[in-house]
């Protein structure tokens, strides 16, 4: 057996996979949305609850901006003939 990698495409242009980087974006998103939802419980909500909303609110926005930026840097950082 060979130890290449098999080619796809012409001339091998897509060979491998395009995989974006590691990222705790994902991760910050989930604790926001749980922060979130955890200050619309009812016994929570009466003593600090609209500062918890506010902050997983807060947060959630922040990370969904970060998650934007670092997608469109990626994908303007792709060649061109990997756009189409």
């Amino acid at each position: 057996m060979s130890d290449e990698q098999p080619q796809h495409g012409e001339g091998g242009k897509h060979a491998t996979p395009h995989l974006p980087p590691p990222s705790f974006v994902p991760v910050s998103v989930a604790l926001s949305l749980a922060v979130l939802f955890v200050g619309f419980l009812g016994d929570i909500r009466n003593v600090v609850g609209p500062a918890m909303w506010l902050v997983g609110l807060l947060g959630l926005i922040a990370s969904l901006v970060v998650w934007a930026r670092a997608a469109r840097t990626e994908y303007l950082e792709l060649p061109e003939d990997a756009s189409h």
